[in-house]
């Protein structure tokens, strides 16, 4: 267990504490006692939730456009116990400003061509050692034309490749 969340335990704690303490202690009408009581529980479920999504745990957020691929772990999906499967990807997002501070965990649903994309993405990395960039891949629509819209089946939602050499300035 970390320190921070010994710490949010605490703090927790003692505002429950502190919320009992003026609810016995005052002379509060019995429905303001309750929507005080619910409104802290909401309180303090929706922070565990946003404090999940800040702690390193993975997000169901979409890929950023353009990504540095640090790696990934695939469930595939087994029928017998119903799972779907799931993919995560550790990926540094990358800017026009450069890329950014710290990479992040993404929660994707399986699909057999990501699958694809990183099997081959792995396999360029373990024999080339090559750093590979990510971009997020689009839907192609009747007039042939990629769009951002949501992927079909067919397509995988990102694409995986070499990182280019850097353009060296000229002398």
């Amino acid at each position: 267990m970390s320190n921070g969340l010994v710490l949010l335990s605490l703090l927790y704690f003692s505002l429950a504490l502190l919320l009992l303490a003026l609810l016995v202690r005052t002379t509060l009408g019995a429905r303001l006692k309750t929507v005080m009581i619910v409104a802290f529980v909401a309180m303090a479920g929706l922070s565990h939730y946003g404090w999940k999504q800040m702690a390193g745990w993975p997000t169901r957020a979409v890929l950023p456009e353009r990504f540095l691929y640090h790696a990934a772990s695939v469930r595939e999906p087994n029928s017998a116990t119903g799972d779907p499967g799931l993919i995560h990807i550790w990926a540094t997002e990358l800017t026009p400003s450069g890329p950014a501070k710290e990479p992040r965990a993404y929660e994707l649903p399986y699909s057999p061509e990501d699958q694809k994309q990183i099997q081959d993405a792995r396999e360029r990395q373990r024999q080339q050692g090559l750093p590979q960039i990510g971009r997020k891949a689009g839907v192609r629509n009747k007039s042939n034309v990629v769009s951002d819209a949501r992927r079909t089946a067919a397509l995988a939602s990102f694409t995986l490749a070499d990182l280019p050499d850097p353009a060296l300035p000229e002398k």
